[in-house]
């Protein structure tokens, strides 16, 4: 009988390379010491989260605290697993602390953690990749009600990756306290954009370029070129000021602009609330169109993620 613990090495990472989730290589390398020393842990190869460490934004005093603001890159995942009552699944983001102990996280809330101490049998659970998100994560001085602190933000940030040597070049569109920046890596400078909004709702790259979508609540959505920060805007697609939240989904090539509608505010949102879909149409001039139906996707919309996704590859799912 052969002896798997012999295999080569080379052939040990041809096969790692096929893994496509982190809790494939934890699998492969709890075989056999010699699989374990032949492939690194997760964190150091695919990783559950990659951190990239970035200079602060400028050098204005809030900023004085710090010399460097942390990007992370979060993965998430659809964990299907058996209970005594029979499947239920999951939808985690996973993070890494410094310690090296791994976390799960809700990607549909901004803080909340699971709870620590509860045990899942991945050997029997289904895990699905869904994609990833990032965060940028950094401190400034801030003054409220006359007294001044140092306060830790963690924000959404639109990622641009760029064809490059290498491919280790990209773009960051962040907001930052307000402002809205770009950061380069091949520069490893932050530069404010200008432009016709204050604060955003949300922000996602999409065919090579980054849109915006303001806090007006009437679907302001702009356009922003990487090379030149030219902005431009696509027509709005309502005068209403009942829309409480708006975002934006990418859905494999095709953009849509969520509007959840609730009559008189935010107050009990959840009792009486609805949606609106639109797709962006970018033959000749860029504009949204009304879309009735998902057919069979699966959308989230989570706080600071969100997912488009075919039905037909989500068990237990239906469009």
């Amino acid at each position: 009988m052969a002896d798997w613990s012999l295999l080569p090495k080379d052939l040990l990472e041809r096969i790692n390379s096929r893994f496509e989730t982190c809790f494939e290589i934890v699998h492969f390398r709890s075989v056999c010491t010699s699989w374990r020393s032949a492939v690194p842990p997760p964190s150091n190869g695919c990783g559950l989260e990659t951190n990239s460490l970035l200079p602060v934004f400028n050098h204005a005093p809030r900023f004085e605290c710090d010399t460097h603001c942390v990007l992370k890159k979060i993965q998430v995942f659809l964990l299907i697993f058996q209970t005594p009552f029979g499947a239920d699944s999951l939808l985690v983001g996973m993070t890494e602390s410094k310690s090296g102990k791994q976390k799960l996280l809700s990607p549909l809330d901004n803080s909340w953690r699971y709870k620590y101490g509860v045990t899942l049998n991945t050997l029997s659970s289904q895990i699905i990749p869904l994609g990833h998100h990032y965060k940028i994560k950094f401190h400034a001085i801030t003054t409220r009600r006359y007294r001044t602190r140092r306060e830790s933000y963690s924000k959404k940030v639109a990622f641009l990756p760029l064809d490059s040597e290498g491919g280790r070049e990209f773009l960051v569109v962040a907001g930052v306290l307000g402002d809205l920046m770009m950061y380069r890596s091949c520069d490893k400078i932050w530069t404010k954009i200008e432009g016709r909004f204050q604060m955003y709702r949300d922000l996602v790259t999409f065919k090579g370029k980054f849109y915006v979508v303001d806090l007006s609540g009437r679907g302001h959505v702009f356009v922003i070129e990487p090379s030149s920060l030219e902005i431009t805007e696509i027509h709005s697609v309502t005068n209403s000021h009942e829309t409480y939240d708006e975002r934006l989904v990418v859905s494999g090539d095709e953009l849509l602009l969520v509007q959840r509608i609730t009559p008189g505010g935010s107050c009990q949102e959840y009792m009486r609330t609805w949606f609106r879909l639109f797709k962006l149409e970018e033959e000749g001039q860029r504009k949204w169109v009304c879309v009735n139906d998902l057919e069979d996707r699966v959308m989230f919309l989570g706080y600071d993620w969100n997912l488009c996704y075919s039905a037909k590859e989500l068990p237990g799912m239906k469009g």
